[in-house]
């Protein structure tokens, strides 16, 4: 089994700015090369700037910021209220809309119309998973952080593989963002304890056994759920190095602004987002200052 190495010390708020921000500029920096299917479409958006975050058009509001800005805002007015995070992500959605992907246009429009979650999608995707997890910040009360997800993603998803994928992330967060490393045994064991099926305990399992096979990649606009999160478990355990990882994520191609900004947010909650180059974090947009913002406001 590989345990990632020991990393220098972080204090609370450099692991919880490292979260938020780092799910904006993860994001950012999938949608540099998104939408390039080979190696040289690849190289053709990378041949002018490198790796660098493709911050979204000035007043525009990504599909991965406005799902994970609901539960926040819900978080910093004092208490989370179904029906009105579902106000807002409607808000978003009829103002803007950036970057929303079928499933989730499915899944709002239904809100939209019928006043209430949908019953049935084409597919499971990931939208659910980056709405879920800020409910990580709320690790100080594990029953009420995991309830609360699950209920976030049943909003815009209801499959089961979808709310256990998110609520499997929100665990990875919280305890990361406590300062542990080695997640698999807690993600197992609330897999276990919610019934999960055989294909989504056998993609965590199977995450410590090859640190030289990665699992499929969680390519396309929103990637089905047990495949992001085994991806995104195999690239912190067996990856110590966040800011290589997140750079062949962008060489590769082809990954979604909401797996990166999954991505993102948990390596920044690993490991800080101090090592990061300053053009990363400068570059990614308006949004990365908001999320200091309310970083700051979270303290203590």
């Amino acid at each position: 089994m590989t345990t990632p190495p020991a990393s220098p010390a972080l204090d609370a708020d450099a692991r919880r700015t490292g979260f938020l921000v780092g799910a904006v500029v993860g994001a950012r920096l999938a949608a540099r090369t998104t939408r390039c299917l080979g190696p040289d479409a690849v190289r053709a958006a990378l041949a002018e700037q490198g790796v660098m975050p493709l911050a979204p058009p000035p007043g525009r509001r990504p599909a991965d910021v406005a799902l994970g800005d609901g539960l926040l805002e819900e978080f910093l007015e004092g208490g989370v209220d179904l029906r009105r995070l579902s106000g807002r992500y409607l808000a978003w959605w009829r103002e803007d809309g950036f970057e929303a992907g079928p499933l989730l246009e499915a899944a709002l429009a239904q809100m939209a119309e019928f006043d209430a979650p949908t019953a049935t999608l084409p597919a499971a995707g990931t939208a659910p998973l980056v709405a879920a997890l800020p409910a990580a910040l709320a690790s100080a009360t594990p029953a009420t952080m995991v309830s609360g997800a699950f209920h976030v993603a049943r909003l815009l998803d209801p499959s089961e593989s979808a709310a256990l994928a998110a609520v499997a992330l929100v665990v990875t967060a919280s305890r990361l963002l406590d300062g542990q490393r080695d997640v698999i045994p807690d993600v197992l064991a609330l897999l276990r304890s919610n019934r999960a099926s055989a294909e989504m305990l056998e993609a965590v399992r199977a995450v410590p056994r090859d640190p030289r096979r990665a699992p499929p990649v969680p390519t396309g606009e929103e990637p089905d759920p047990t495949t992001t999160l085994a991806w995104l478990l195999w690239q912190l355990h067996h990856r110590s190095r966040g800011v290589e990882a997140l750079t062949e994520m962008v060489q590769r191609g082809g990954m979604s602004p909401l797996v990166g900004s999954l991505f993102g947010a948990i390596v920044g909650a690993r490991d800080g987002i101090r090592d990061w180059p300053a053009a990363w974090i400068s570059n990614a947009g308006e949004d990365v200052r908001l999320r200091e913002s309310i970083a700051r406001r979270m303290r203590g």
